[in-house]
């Protein structure tokens, strides 16, 4: 029980330094680096917390990937506004996907179906934030790692959209 309170409070915490890093990117604070960092590290840390333990909640299984989406889209929107990269249609790209994933997983769940989260999404996720924590760090190449990011991202849309599709028409032959 301790564990799903410290790895949910992460998540929340995590929720919480969404403004903070989006005010210091836009004030163009080195502090930005090190919260996001922080924030990148309790994304890992209640993942591994609760999967180690095995007891993974239903309020961890919303919360967290909603505020990772909202973790990575505000920074992005925050690193635009200061640095004008990465460039709108990539910005757009990715809010599309999030947006068509989340509504279909809530769809999905009010039916009594879920969508697992796959490797790809996971490596997605990572690999834009790695271009993220590379871009708030200042360096040219993190885009060319937040183009690869989101190419995955987009891979494990079209994957989380198939798998989808098999649980609608599963819902559709009962």
């Amino acid at each position: 029980m301790i564990i799903n309170n410290i790895a949910n409070a992460l998540t929340i915490l995590r929720l919480l330094l969404i403004p903070v890093i989006f005010q210091l990117i836009i004030n163009g604070s080195i502090w930005a680096f090190v919260v996001f960092g922080i924030a990148a590290l309790t994304d890992m840390l209640d993942g591994q917390m609760a999967r180690r333990t095995n007891r993974v909640t239903e309020f961890g299984k919303l919360l967290d990937p909603f505020v990772d989406r909202l973790f990575i889209s505000g920074v992005v929107v925050a690193l635009f506004l200061k640095q004008a990269q990465p460039p709108l249609w990539a910005i757009a790209t990715l809010l599309t996907r999030d947006l068509i994933i989340l509504i279909g997983s809530a769809w999905l769940k009010l039916r009594g179906r879920e969508i697992d989260v796959t490797f790809l999404g996971k490596s997605a996720t990572a690999t834009l934030s790695v271009a993220i924590f590379i871009m708030v760090a200042g360096l040219d190449f993190g885009i060319w790692v937040f183009y690869l990011g989101l190419i995955l991202y987009l891979g494990s849309g079209f994957d989380y959209l198939a798998r989808g599709k098999n649980l609608v028409y599963s819902i559709s032959r009962k």
